[in-house]
């Protein structure tokens, strides 16, 4: 039997406002920017989806795309939305807000469910996702949250 894989866990201090912070995180119009996803509402219960080939981002093409479906916002501290392929069980994402003062946020990020899958079936997704997240996502979400904070 193989080992479990564990969740994904990375954080991030912001220097902006936690409700800055919470309106890029959110929001309809930043998510895309700083997450690079497609059809994202806002609305929970919708799905939205990232596509990671380029050509089919740019022409809006969901197909071979992950798809998440928004699981909860609950402001100013809570966004969660499953992660997955069609007929594939769901990992959670779920950011945490929490103030470090006025004008200082961290935002921590778990990305959880690995344990359901076999190891050996999903390590090398789970361990590029867990270089994305923390190289690309969590630094794009600091840039565009102290980018609105100014």
């Amino acid at each position: 039997m193989s080992a479990k894989l564990t969740d994904i866990t990375h954080g991030v201090e912001i220097d902006a406002p936690p409700a800055v912070v919470w309106t890029v995180l959110t929001d309809a119009a930043s998510v895309p920017q700083w997450l690079g996803c497609m059809q994202y509402t806002g609305i929970p219960g919708s799905t939205f989806y990232m596509q990671q080939d380029r050509a089919k981002h740019a022409a809006g093409d969901i197909s071979g795309a992950t798809h998440c479906d928004i699981e909860e916002i609950r402001s100013p501290e809570l966004f969660r939305f499953s992660w997955y392929m069609p007929g594939t069980p769901k990992t959670m994402v779920t950011i945490v807000l929490k103030a470090l003062g006025a004008n200082r946020t961290r935002a921590t990020l778990t990305h959880a469910g690995w344990d359901q899958f076999p190891a050996e079936m999903v390590k090398g997704i789970r361990d590029m996702l867990d270089g994305g997240w923390s190289s690309y996502v969590l630094p794009n979400l600091k840039l565009a949250a102290e980018t609105a904070a100014k």
